[in-house]
């Protein structure tokens, strides 16, 4: 954000806030992880000073059409999927909300009533939609697991932001969700899916939680027009994102797979069932989110090994792991991820069989990295010197 902004006069005051900045503002934009309850946002909206968040603000101004995509998982892959439908089947359609690099925002500059935005919209952001009391003309919603139990007090608290997805709709909206999800009193159109619903092979992705994903982009080329052969077609051949279960390498009969944007425990449990087959050597651990993790610990034994990184999370469960998979876990905690890699090849060359190391952690990367790209971008950086 710095870099964007160097060519403007502006004063930075970085590493804490100074109340007069908020209360001399025409308008402020809050991050995601900002409280609303944060004191100088309270008291910046006492003065009647408008608070906003990028995307909400977007949805409120755009003239065209939003495919929203929510949901605890397969936000990233569902979004890119229904975006990647309409740019093949030449819809004049643009990619928005929580991929890095891009601001939606901008696009109010050119954008036209014409045109679509298909949005990945997060809890947080959802919150501003609360506040404007809107929601997308086409509304997704992949499912929905515990998490940011670090950020809400409640579970209730964070359903009640996601709901922000389709509770403002209309008549004429639609509102796609998974058959595991119960919601009411919506005045949208309501589309249910499942892996059913989409009984074909998916080429390059693996897992059924992907086959989830699928349905749903399905569902949306059906309400668009996009005839359902071509829509099968191009969804099937849709390549994986980066750090989503990704294969980075192969070094004789052992495969890398990095997939560190599984920052939850029901991420890591996707993660493990999609290479249930494999021997795995699973690289776990991080900061905790304060999420539940019994199923977790009974999933880990399908793998083969477990190598753990430090963090809140990693202590919160370290104890039971002894007690449960002693003899499956590294004989320390790794706070250098070289360091974890390394054992995690060394451990797979010792079984002298096909095997899988899977960067799957499980939990929130700030105990070592910046964020979980960062921490995926260290991880293939160590695979390079180990191909």
């Amino acid at each position: 954000s710095i870099e964007a902004l160097k060519d403007y006069e502006i004063t930075f005051h970085l590493g804490g806030h100074q109340q007069d900045d908020f209360l001399s503002a025409d308008i402020i934009f809050k991050g995601p992880s900002v409280l609303w309850t944060t004191p100088e946002i309270v008291a910046a909206e006492k003065k009647g000073i408008p608070v906003e968040m990028e995307l909400s603000f977007f949805a409120a101004n755009f003239p065209g059409k939003i495919i929203g995509v929510t949901g605890t998982r397969g936000k990233s892959t569902t979004t890119s999927m229904i975006f990647n439908l309409l740019k093949l089947s030449n819809f004049p359609a643009f990619l928005g909300g929580g991929f890095p690099g891009i601001s939606t925002i901008n696009y109010l500059k050119t954008l036209k009533e014409t045109d679509w935005v298909v949005a990945e919209i997060s809890s947080w952001a959802l919150s501003g939609f609360h506040r404007k009391k809107i929601s997308p003309h086409i509304a997704v919603m992949t499912n929905i697991y515990p998490d940011h139990l670090n950020y809400y007090n409640r579970m209730d608290d964070y359903i009640y932001d996601k709901k922000a997805i389709f509770l403002y709709q209309k008549k004429d909206d639609y509102f796609i969700l998974n058959e595991s999800l119960q919601f009411k009193n919506f005045k949208s159109k309501k589309i249910i899916f499942s892996k059913k619903n989409f009984p074909h092979k998916l080429v390059y992705l693996k897992g059924e939680h992907n086959l989830e994903n699928a349905a749903a982009a399905l569902a949306v080329a059906k309400i668009i027009g996009i005839d359902k052969k071509r829509a099968v077609k191009m969804i099937s051949n849709f390549h994986p994102l980066s750090y989503r279960q990704e294969p980075v390498g192969r070094k004789d009969k052992i495969f890398f797979v990095n997939d560190t944007t599984a920052t939850t425990p029901i991420a890591t449990i996707k993660a493990i069932d999609t290479f249930a087959d494999k021997k795995i050597i699973l690289i776990l651990g991080g900061n905790s989110k304060n999420l539940p993790v019994d199923e977790l610990l009974k999933h880990l034994k399908k793998v083969e090994k477990i190598i753990l990184l430090a963090g809140s999370f990693t202590d919160q469960i370290l104890e039971e792991l002894r007690a449960l998979y002693d003899k499956k876990l590294s004989d320390r905690v790794f706070d250098s991820i070289d360091e974890a890699v390394k054992k995690a090849y060394e451990t797979a060359k010792e079984l002298k069989e096909e095997s899988y190391i899977l960067f799957s952690p499980g939990a929130t990367s700030f105990a070592m990295f910046n964020n979980e790209f960062h921490r995926g971008e260290e991880f293939n950086r160590v695979v390079k010197t180990l191909l």
